[in-house]
């Protein structure tokens, strides 16, 4: 079987279009740190770290929901 040279040139542009978009779909999530010698962490999170899986943030040991025009919370 031969394969076409005109078939080879596509069929390479396409497959690495696919490999490029893959890559881009990586997630890497991220690891809590239980460290209780250090001032400002509780369960892993630090004070001000924002969730935005769930559009929170932490706040004195507790979640707090993201409110309209809140300056911990990004746009």
């Amino acid at each position: 079987m031969r394969v076409s040279s005109s078939l080879v040139a596509p069929g390479t542009l396409a497959l690495a279009s696919l490999m490029l978009c893959l890559s881009g779909c990586v997630v890497h999530d991220r690891e809590v740190v239980h460290d209780h010698d250090h001032a400002g962490y509780d369960q892993g999170y630090k004070e001000g770290y924002y969730d935005r899986e769930h559009h929170r943030w932490w706040h004195e040991n507790a979640w707090r929901d993201c409110e309209e025009n809140d300056i911990h919370c990004p746009r």
